[in-house]
């Protein structure tokens, strides 16, 4: 089985300089010398990738926006800054998939720390491991299973921890256990001895593993500077709660109190849908890892970075201007109405890519004619609360007046842009596609799909992007699915 994670870091070569500002701004400033920060949320497309490559078509929910952005580099040029977190804008002027003219603002993520000299906050964690019988405990090492995968990645992380860090481990199955209690992540033998022990345990009680770890995280606030619950699971739960406001609540409960969740959802049996409405919440993210080579992929991109929040609470407030409206936002993780003109992002955290968040704008028509997409305009008001409470705020002007469009009816301020808005509609209209496949409306899933794909084949030569290009084949493979009637993978995977 090939690996269907893919780690995008292609650099895309900027051509003009940013519109905008930046906000709470670091050390290098600039293209080239900032490390990378992404919202929360889902990090990636794992589900979708395994599924299609298993030879199905996946769920709806295994098409988060905010997934494929945060495995590709999506760089945002400006001024230098000169704090932790950097917010700066980019415009562009693009058809949607139905081809109606839109004005596009990324708002790109990124950070000023040093990744060589970065000193990470010290962490207490909570390993949470579902032992039920769905995680395949009793298969063996030969096989990536999600208890095989589990363990693997459980061992990696302890190894990493230090002196001035924590550990502890919660177990659940049909019962619920403190297997380590918490204590100095000194003794590496005794925590391998704890993890190697872990067998199974019968049904999927995950919302009482859940609340024994989040007592026990309760417990340990203050004994560290991060407290956080790793979640690992193939997210199957079938005994209390199971469905995904049950554990979006409990989630947020705990996330108020300063105890983070990062989900780690194992194997192509996962449960997409809850993991999303865990992991978009306050201090919350999520990574699937759906085979044995995904794990040091994982650790080498995402450690220690998928446990160093440095803003909460990014809200965009959008005022249009005159007969201008916003139509959606993309990659905000959890839900948000169509047309919403304030958008949130509950997380940031530190990345080794630099992220982004994307903005479709629409002019409105008159009775005496059609407002150009050019005469759009915006005041964009972005808030954020750094780690230690203090409230930053940036408001910004943007405009599309100056922008050049090519015979596509395409123009980008930034290179980036045009690579964030393909894989914006990309994603959406594989979103969309996989709805009518469900609802058994094979006929318009067809033809969403054949939209999609003749849509970002033109933006990847066009772009002349390779990111884009390598996307070229996943949109291909599920269209050539669809097209042949493939069984679709449910939220637990067949």
């Amino acid at each position: 089985m090939k690996n269907k994670r893919i780690w995008i870091a292609v650099a895309a070569t900027l051509l003009l300089v940013a519109h905008a500002g930046c906000g709470d701004a670091g050390y290098g400033g600039g293209y080239g010398g900032e490390f990378g920060a992404t919202q929360g949320g889902v990090q990636d497309m794992g589900l979708a990738r395994a599924l299609i490559d298993e030879g199905q078509v996946p769920p709806s929910a295994a098409f988060p926006v905010e997934g494929m952005f945060s495995e590709h580099d999506l760089p945002v040029d400006g001024a230098p800054c000169a704090g932790m977190l950097c917010v700066r804008t980019a415009t562009g002027i693009a058809p949607d998939l139905e081809g109606t003219e839109r004005a596009w603002l990324q708002l790109g993520l990124s950070s000023t720390i040093n990744p060589d000299t970065y000193e990470r906050p010290s962490l207490s964690i909570v390993a949470t491991v579902d032992i039920s019988g769905s995680m395949g405990w009793n298969y063996g090492p030969e096989r990536d299973t999600p208890a095989s995968l589990s363990l693997d990645l459980l061992r990696r992380i302890a190894a990493e921890l230090g002196p001035d860090d924590r550990f502890s481990i919660v177990t659940y199955g049909s019962s619920v256990n403190t297997r380590f209690e918490p204590r100095a992540a000194t003794d590496q033998a005794e925590i391998r001895r704890a993890i190697d022990s872990l067998g199974e345990g019968g049904a999927t009680n995950m919302e009482a593993g859940l609340r024994r770890a989040f007592s026990v995280a309760d417990d340990e606030l203050g004994q560290a500077d991060e407290v956080r619950v790793l979640l690992f699971t193939d997210v199957q739960p079938n005994v209390g709660a199971t469905s995904a406001s049950e554990f979006g609540t409990m989630t947020a409960a705990a996330a108020d109190n300063g105890v983070g969740l990062t989900v780690f959802g194992t194997g192509v049996g996962l449960g997409q849908e809850l993991m999303n409405a865990m992991a978009h919440l306050r201090r919350g993210n999520a990574f699937s890892v759906m085979e044995s080579s995904d794990v040091p992929d994982l650790m080498e991109e995402s450690w220690p970075w998928m446990a160093s929040p440095i803003a909460f609470d990014l809200h965009v407030d959008v005022t249009p201007s005159e007969a201008t409206e916003v139509r959606a936002g993309y990659g905000f993780p959890g839900p948000s109405a169509d047309g919403a003109s304030t958008l949130d992002a509950a997380t940031v955290f530190l990345s080794r890519r630099r992220g982004a968040l994307l903005i479709e704008l629409a002019t409105e028509s008159t009775d005496a004619a059609d407002i150009p997409i050019e005469q759009a305009g915006a005041q964009v008001r972005l808030s954020y609360e750094r780690v230690d409470g203090t409230p930053v705020e940036q408001i910004l002007g943007v405009g599309w007046a100056s922008m050049e469009i090519d015979e596509r009816g395409h123009g980008y301020q930034q290179a980036s842009t045009g690579r964030t808005v393909a894989l914006a509609l990309m994603v959406t209209g594989m979103r969309l596609a996989a709805e009518s496949y469900e609802d058994g409306n094979e006929a318009a899933a067809i033809e969403q799909m054949a939209n999609v794909l003749a849509r970002i084949e033109a933006d990847a030569a066009a772009l002349a992007d390779p990111a884009l290009t390598a996307e070229v084949e996943l949109a291909r493979e599920l269209s050539r699915l669809i097209e042949s009637g493939a069984p679709q993978g449910s939220l637990y995977g067949r």
